[in-house]
């Protein structure tokens, strides 16, 4: 979906099961449109890499093979991987993408079941961290056999970060892009603003907070 205002141009598309929505902003729309619909292939083109539900993607032959032997990956997925082994480390392994195990046990994948033994659990729970994941060379290899790269947590922000580089790459001089609401990325000045700007949700149910965006 394209939509042409004054200043700039919207585009959206499904993936990740969820809406991402790109707000170029420039002085050519034709030349917009026709990047913003690059950088929504590219986001497609991520979600058909990275998902653990698809068994043709890249993630899930890396979990069906790493176990037994190390796997050649592209340069995308080899990157995700070192930036999700950074945040594992910079949050002690609160945010941890091998989490496919427990997500499994607990009925996450193929549909919900009686809520897991403990013994299960710690099953699970041995088959999870990081530190059970080996990147060198551009291969990856699992210490342990059955552990799963689940870029859930962090994939919606990567692909946007890589369509956001994308449309840097095409001459977009200002975006603003978003997927589920949940993740943003901005760069440049909005159109007749400084930068953009961005409500952000109170936990506590009172009114959003304003912020302005310009990178």
């Amino acid at each position: 979906m394209t939509t042409v205002r004054a200043g700039g141009v919207r585009l959206a598309t499904r993936a990740m099961a969820t809406r991402f929505e790109l707000v170029l902003a420039g002085d050519d729309p034709v030349r917009l449109r026709a990047a913003g619909e690059e950088a929504l292939a590219e986001i497609r083109r991520l979600e058909r890499q990275l998902s653990p539900f698809d068994p043709r993607s890249e993630v899930s032959r890396v979990n069906a093979r790493a176990g037994r032997e190390p796997v050649p990956v592209t340069p995308t997925l080899f990157r995700l991987l070192e930036r999700a082994r950074h945040l594992w480390d910079l949050t002690g392994g609160a945010f941890d993408p091998t989490v496919g195990p427990l997500m499994r046990c607990w009925g996450f994948r193929g549909g919900a079941g009686p809520i897991p033994d403990p013994e299960a659990v710690a099953q699970a729970r041995a088959r999870t961290g990081m530190d059970r994941v080996r990147l060198e060379d551009g291969t990856v290899a699992f210490e342990t056999e059955g552990v799963e790269i689940d870029p859930g947590g962090i994939g919606k922000g990567f692909a946007l970060e890589e369509a956001a580089r994308l449309l840097r790459e095409l001459g977009v001089p200002s975006a603003l892009l978003h997927g589920g609401t949940s993740t943003v990325v901005a760069y440049g000045p909005a159109p007749d603003r400084r930068g953009w700007r961005v409500a952000l949700d109170e936990v506590d149910a009172g009114p959003p907070v304003i912020v302005t965006l310009d990178g």
